[in-house]
């Protein structure tokens, strides 16, 4: 650890972002002070326990683990230590209403013989699109992921002369959707692939096919898993903070950032008080926070999708699900459109079911299973008033999951909650309940996106899934790494 300097930092809000920041500025030794509105770290990253079962309500999958390990190895800590990684086999099962069904693997081998089953002419196809999506990667990873991202500017960049030559390979101008169409012949192959654009929330049928890199992460450095529930990472983190002093005010929210010329210079608490700092991070939504602690009208672009979310504690019974599952509607372009053109909630919605005690039996009692259902659906709002339609849209979801043979029935659920868009929007300030803050659904959404480091403030920066370089776990951490290091670099000028 370096000699203090003395410096002092505010983190608004716990989540991994935030968390991230705070430890590697106490690491390089920061006075850091957190404030949590929540009773709870986490962020999205949240736990709920009911009816003898454990729910993660946010994240359910870890990809890029090396990202993680990097974080740990920084602060001198034995990742193995604070969390075991248990990778997922298979990432993921898929089914059809044809009745077909598709076990996805990380592993090489397993890959190649599901894909000889299912669709016999489409191993060299896949092989291809994933071979090209790996060269994107590679060569987008340290403008667009590891490093902070100065727009139009990063292209100039002598650094980055050798990626220019590559750049058509990223294929900005193309959707997602329209190059899977020239990639594969298998319709179902094609809505696979196009799913991946929910990773970050976006629409697949106008989003860049530059998210082909999702789907290569995915399938290249497997799913994990931590034992214990991915809200093992969040109280990993929590440990690490108490193991660097750092102070985390649990229940206390920030109601206000004064600022001065082109500075901040204090923050206001939920009881009145008023405390200066040398620099305030906000791991609150970035619009959010523009608009509520600055008192700024904040430029939002196109929203990511929200989420129905039902957590059920079910009854153990014979079923065929793996630990993830994708249930996909008829008409895709269809549900698309009306989540983000028309707003509304989809009837012939892709539903999507994780059962974690499957993995890891400590997630529920031996006689029944944690079920995690989601629903992709508008954010900003939309034209839905979820306080009324949430049970008939519920009943809407069982009827899905009937028709492809899962029977879950009033009489099978122990116990069940539900999360809306509602709620995401009142309990963790995301804008219109999006769950990433603004879509990839345009070429140019990486250079809308709020950045790392105050364009107005000398001495203000963001950290989280709302900023770059983006939602998803691995993501999020990268933004606390980048964020650190932009906020010591000022220091050390």
């Amino acid at each position: 650890m370096r000699t203090p300097c003395e410096k002092s930092v505010a983190v608004i809000g716990a989540g991994i972002g935030g968390m991230t920041t705070a430890l590697l500025l106490s690491h390089k030794g920061y006075k850091v002070t957190v404030y949590e509105k929540m009773p709870s770290a986490g962020g999205k990253m949240r736990q709920f326990r009911f009816a003898d079962c454990t729910f993660d309500a946010g994240p359910s999958l870890i990809t890029m683990p090396f990202i993680l390990r990097d974080l740990f190895n920084t602060l001198g800590k034995s990742l193995e230590e604070y969390i075991d990684l248990i990778p997922i086999e298979p990432l993921c099962r898929y089914f059809w209403s044809d009745d077909s069904q598709f076990d996805a693997y990380a592993d090489p081998e397993k890959h190649a013989k599901e894909i000889a089953q299912f669709s016999p002419d489409s191993a060299h196809h896949i092989q291809r699109y994933l071979d090209h999506a790996g060269q994107v990667y590679h060569a987008t990873k340290d403008i667009f992921l590891f490093n902070k991202f100065e727009g139009i500017k990063e292209f100039f960049k002598r650094k980055n002369l050798p990626f220019l030559p590559l750049f058509p390979k990223l294929r900005t101008l193309t959707t997602l959707h329209n190059f899977h169409t020239k990639k594969f012949t298998d319709k179902r192959l094609i809505q696979l692939f196009d799913r991946f654009a929910t990773y970050n929330g976006s629409n697949p049928y106008k989003a860049p096919a530059t998210l082909m890199v999702i789907p290569f992460i995915e399938f290249y450095y497997g799913g994990w898993y931590p034992r214990g529930g991915i809200y093992a990472i969040a109280q990993a983190f929590t440990k690490l903070c108490a193991e660097y002093n750092i102070p985390i005010h649990y229940s206390t929210a920030v109601t206000k950032i004064t600022t001065h010329n082109n500075s901040v210079q204090s923050l206001t608490l939920d009881n009145g008080e008023t405390i200066s700092y040398d620099y305030i991070v906000s791991n609150a939504d970035a619009y959010w926070t523009q608009k509520y602690l600055l008192g700024e009208k904040p430029f939002i672009p196109e929203l990511s999708s929200s989420g129905f979310v039902i957590m059920a504690a079910v009854r153990k019974k014979p079923h065929t699900l793996a630990h993830h599952n994708i249930f996909f509607s008829d008409n895709y372009e269809k549900e698309f459109n009306d989540i983000f053109e028309k707003k509304i909630a989809a009837d012939d919605m892709t539903i999507y079911i994780s059962i974690s005690s499957l993995t890891d039996s400590s997630q529920a009692a031996d006689d029944r299973e944690n079920w995690f259902i989601l629903v992709n659906t508008p954010a900003d709002g939309g034209n839905n008033t979820w306080q009324y339609i949430s049970e008939e849209y519920w009943k809407k979801i069982q009827k899905k999951l009937h028709d492809f043979g899962v029977e879950l029935y009033d009489e099978d659920i122990i116990e069940k909650k539900i999360i809306t868009p509602d709620n995401f929007a009142n309990d963790i300030n995301a804008t219109g309940g999006s769950l990433y803050g603004g879509s990839s659904n345009s070429p140019f959404s990486a250079f809308l996106r709020p950045q790392n480091i105050s364009k107005k403030y000398d001495n203000l920066f963001y950290v989280g899934g709302t900023v770059h370089p983006g939602g998803g776990i691995p993501l999020v951490i990268l933004s606390g790494m980048i964020c650190a290091k932009e906020l010591d670099g000022i220091t050390q000028r």
